[in-house]
């Protein structure tokens, strides 16, 4: 049987929005409206509108893979997917699935933000990472879902933790090679350079396995509060 193109009903029940549709991107709006209070409040106190732009466009590219997975799901459901879309789909997921926790490493900024607003730029930057954080890991989740029927409990877990050590290494590359998820369209070739040459970078492969262990941990007990708990309760 072709699981890409019509899923069987009974596998219907792996993908999200089954048992309680539409809390989990409720809860990720009321986040993003307090965000967006915090930074607009912000550019009319002071008349600087950087952090305003900065951070959101840093979760517009946060919530982008999650986007293209609920498309995903939805084509699924629907009976419209077929295989080389699904792979395409979840490439492109992939590749931008770096934005959704790259926003932690915005707290950058704060050895450049003046003493009165310190305390006012941390909360907001830590929302803001919040936001983006559980945007990645809502994405990995539907993707989670959608992979381990077609491949298998086990190797859905690979599969799902080696997501997360690349998206470290992208997290790596987007703050210190100043490379974004576009370039993969825009300038390939010298994205393929930049991948070679982090590889073989120290500082690299610390920034991986450092990023990369923490959001699979994250990732992990994020599937066990959510998942295993509905699992749990049928």
């Amino acid at each position: 049987m072709n699981y890409f193109i019509s899923p069987p009903a009974q596998m219907l029940v792996e993908l999200p929005g089954q048992r309680k549709p539409g809390k989990g991107l409720i809860a990720l709006a009321g986040l993003t409206l307090a965000g967006l209070v915090l930074v607009t409040a912000r550019g009319l106190l002071t008349g600087n509108w950087w952090f305003f732009v900065m951070l959101t466009w840093n979760l517009f590219l946060a919530f982008f893979p999650l986007g293209v997975v609920l498309v995903l799901r939805d084509l699924r459901i629907a009976g419209f997917l077929n295989r080389w879309l699904m792979i395409l789909g979840l490439g492109t997921w992939l590749a931008f699935l770096p934005n959704a926790p790259y926003i932690i490493t915005d707290l950058f900024h704060l050895k450049s933000v003046d003493a009165p607003l310190l305390w006012f730029d941390t909360i907001t930057l830590f929302l803001f990472a919040q936001t983006g954080l559980l945007a990645g890991l809502y994405s990995a989740l539907v993707v989670h879902r959608m992979l381990r029927p077609l491949t298998g409990t086990g190797l859905a877990w690979v599969l799902m933790v080696g997501s997360q050590i690349l998206s470290g290494f992208g997290i790596y590359l987007g703050r210190f090679g100043r490379w974004n998820s576009w370039d993969v369209l825009t300038r390939p070739l010298a994205l393929v350079d930049a991948l070679a040459a982090g590889s073989q970078d120290h500082l690299g492969l610390k920034l991986t396995l450092a990023y990369g262990f923490v959001l699979a941990v994250l990732y992990m007990a994020f599937y066990w509060y959510v998942d295993y708990q509905n699992e749990s309760e049928n």
